[in-house]
């Protein structure tokens, strides 16, 4: 029976996993998600989501948005408490060459 939990445990992360990476994706100036982790408590979930960021993007209103989109999803889904969703940006993409910044 303990694998069974712990079958549920893990499909019950990568639902998570799914779902916070989809929500980050939403966020206007993420260019793209590059990994997520997912840790599980008695208190609720803490979510580690690592990011590239588009030049030019304010990167404090860029993982407020992201925290936010990640928060609602994963609540709405799992209809778990999320107790904390910790944003890495993990560099700037630049521009395609020939494109303006504001394009």
């Amino acid at each position: 029976m303990s694998s069974d939990k712990q079958n549920i445990n893990k499909i019950s992360k990568e639902i998570v996993s799914m779902a916070a990476s989809k929500a980050s994706l939403t966020v206007p100036g993420v260019n793209q998600e590059r990994d997520v982790k997912i840790s599980k408590e008695k208190e609720g979930f803490t979510i580690d989501v690592y990011v590239l960021a588009d030049f030019g993007a304010k990167i404090p209103q860029l993982a407020w948005d992201v925290q936010n989109a990640v928060k609602e999803a994963v609540e709405k889904i799992t209809q778990q408490k999320v107790k904390a969703v910790n944003i890495h940006v993990q560099g700037v993409m630049m521009p395609e060459k020939g494109k303006k910044i504001n394009e």
